[in-house]
């Protein structure tokens, strides 16, 4: 399909291209991975890849994996670590997922229980201990298949389901045995061979092609042996591989052998610290982000404006005056500007002035003429609350009295009272306390009866399965 773009036709817009060859990599993609990022040195996540590459090449003999499923696991727990970071995602993890789904992809399927047992074997020998297998009813095992599970379907989708992987095992085969006529020289056969299985430990499959690695590790070998390969013309030529790319393969090869064994403590320690800085790093961007979010909601609102005072919402406002108050202020003002020299009594002014009342500061009058200007007759219930006034006064006033001569005694009793009030509010605690307690006692027992019905069940549905394999 093609587009008009600045007077001249394109097609090259978008494509999908399919192609069986290995996804490569430039130098500076390769070193600047996401783990440096994350604050882990290039040595130290160097060191980890070789440590995740080896127990792959030993879990692999033990699964007895030929080495085709051994190199594709490699190859793809490299690509994995090109994109996502060591802080983030377990390399043992990683390494159990890529055999398991290498077996599958090379069509030698291994249990994940096998591919479980054999990784806590190597990690049993290392530590020089007794070598049991796991209990696949446990807590331990059932929380190690599930992070593979998760490994797997993770690994799958960051490299997009493409997992294909050329490998150089049956060029150097061919180029020795047709091209080279050393098929005889065993001993350069192997020699290359090693050298090639050597370089999967290596970010070498990133970033050259099968071809290209075939020939270095021919090169490398044969250099050693003394043996003379064509030169004229090259030989390597006709695989497009350069001299200077097979010296660079076999630099990288031999700079692999250069490095000492790696300390998996130290590298386990230098893993969590980086882990805690960077969830420190990210507890503090999701608070900045929470602040932003909270200053823009001030800002869109209407109440809300950083120059102006009054609409901000944070600024200090006036407070609410009571009613009492209010009539002060009226009354005020009405006396500033003689507005109180017309009212007598509360009554009307004239026609073409508005009815008002006399207001006082304290309370407003009660109104002893009906609008007609009868007296109002008091009712029953208003002589009582007037009594009921008067006795509150006279209690108030005997109170005030014996206040004053028994100041003392009512300190000794206010205190007795306090101490009264603590007393049963320690108690109510205790109590509170108690329940907590009975009820968390409770809990515990319902989860521990759950726990044990889960495990008769699992193991029931476990020898079940065992012995339909068995009759099968």
């Amino acid at each position: 399909m093609a587009v008009f773009v600045d007077g001249q036709h394109r097609t090259d817009y978008g494509r999908i291209t399919l192609t069986t060859d290995n996804a490569l990599h430039s130098a500076d993609r390769v070193l600047n991975t996401p783990s440096r990022a994350d604050g882990i040195s290039y040595e130290d996540e160097r060191d980890v890849k070789i440590i995740g590459c080896e127990l792959i090449q030993s879990s692999g003999l033990l699964l007895q994996l030929p080495q085709v499923a051994m190199a594709t696991a490699q190859i793809l727990f490299h690509r994995f670590y090109l994109v996502k970071s060591l802080v983030i995602h377990n390399y043992e993890h990683q390494a159990m997922a890529a055999i398991f789904l290498a077996a599958k992809i090379e069509e030698h399927p291994r249990r994940i229980r096998d591919v479980i047992n054999c990784f806590h074997h190597i990690k049993q020998v290392k530590e020089k201990k007794l070598s049991s297998p796991l209990d696949f009813t446990g807590t331990l095992y059932v929380k190690q298949k599930n992070d593979v599970i998760k490994a797997e379907r993770r690994l799958l989708k960051e490299l997009g389901f493409c997992v294909h992987v050329k490998y150089p095992h049956k060029i150097i085969i061919i180029t020795l045995s047709l091209m080279l006529e050393q098929s005889q020289n065993t001993e350069l056969v192997q020699l290359s061979w090693n050298f090639m299985n050597d370089s999967l430990r290596s970010d070498v499959f990133m970033r050259y092609t099968p071809d290209q690695i075939g020939c270095a590790c021919i090169w490398l070998s044969a250099r050693i042996k003394k043996i003379c390969l064509p030169e004229n013309p090259p030989w390597h030529e006709l695989l497009d591989c350069s001299r200077e790319q097979c010296e660079e393969i076999s630099k990288t090869i031999l700079n692999f052998y250069c490095i000492p064994r790696p300390n998996t403590e130290k590298l386990e320690r230098a893993v969590n610290a980086a882990k805690e800085a960077y969830e420190l790093k990210k507890s503090f961007n999701e608070k900045s982000k929470r602040d932003l979010k909270e200053v823009k909601k001030l800002e869109s609102s209407s109440n809300f404006s950083p120059l102006d005072p009054s609409k901000n919402k944070d600024s200090p406002q006036k407070p609410k005056l009571s009613p009492g108050s209010l009539i002060n202020n009226k009354l005020s003002k009405l006396a500033e500007n003689g507005g109180l020299e017309g009212h007598k009594n509360g009554m009307r002014r004239s026609k073409h002035h508005s009815p008002r009342r006399r207001y006082s500061p304290v309370s407003p009058p009660r109104r002893k003429h009906d609008r007609y200007g009868r007296k109002k007759r008091r009712s029953s219930s208003d002589s009582e609350s007037n009594s009921l006034v008067r006795k509150r006064k006279h209690r108030s006033k005997r109170r005030a009295s014996s206040s004053s001569d028994d100041s003392s005694s009512s300190t000794d009793s206010e205190a007795a009272r306090e101490e009264a009030r603590k007393r049963k509010h320690e108690e109510k605690k205790k109590l509170a306390d108690q329940r907590k307690l009975q009820e968390k006692i409770k809990l515990l027992e319902k989860e521990k009866e759950r726990s044990k019905k889960e495990k008769h069940e699992k193991i029931l549905r476990d020898s079940g399965k065992e012995h339909r394999h068995k009759v099968r």
